[in-house]
């Protein structure tokens, strides 16, 4: 085989090597979820993660406004140690916060049972879903159907 071909073989090995890289990182995240029958999406959710210097964890909400930003939700987890993948419950430190109206004639939702599975999570993005029943003080309601992809501020 002659030199320039193995140099153009290099080259093409090389480029297509160069092109498979991790998972991109979206531009802004995403969160989807259901309540009481009606989907909802948040376009714009984030995420951000906090250190407890008080009691030494990492606790993690991710956030996001649906319904022409006049809904909000609100995922927590605190874990354990570190940030990491796994099934976090209401027992462990998973909550959900649903707000269905920002006015304050409507009142907001606290999850009674929570589970967030988180399935990708670094420093810069996490992924995962989440579900439970919430409470507005007057009446329970399920939350299902829950997906974020959120980069993490």
């Amino acid at each position: 085989m002659k030199p320039s071909s193995l140099l153009g073989l290099l080259c093409l090995v090389l480029s297509v090597c160069a092109c498979q890289k991790d998972k991109a990182v979206p531009t802004s995240g995403s969160l989807t979820f259901a309540f009481e029958s009606t989907a909802y999406t948040a376009n714009d959710a984030s995420g951000f993660v906090t250190d407890t210097a008080v009691v030494g964890k990492k606790v993690l909400t991710i956030e996001g406004l649906t319904s022409n930003l006049s809904k909000h939700i609100a995922i927590t987890v605190i874990f354990p140690d570190t940030l990491a993948v796994g099934t976090y419950t209401q027992e462990n430190g998973a909550s959900i916060l649903w707000s269905p109206s920002l006015s304050a004639a409507v009142a907001s939702y606290l999850s009674t049972t929570a589970t967030i599975k988180i399935t990708s999570i670094n420093s810069k993005y996490a992924e995962g879903t989440f579900a439970g029943i919430l409470n507005n003080g007057e009446k329970e309601e399920p939350l299902t159907d829950g997906i974020f992809k959120v980069n993490i501020y």
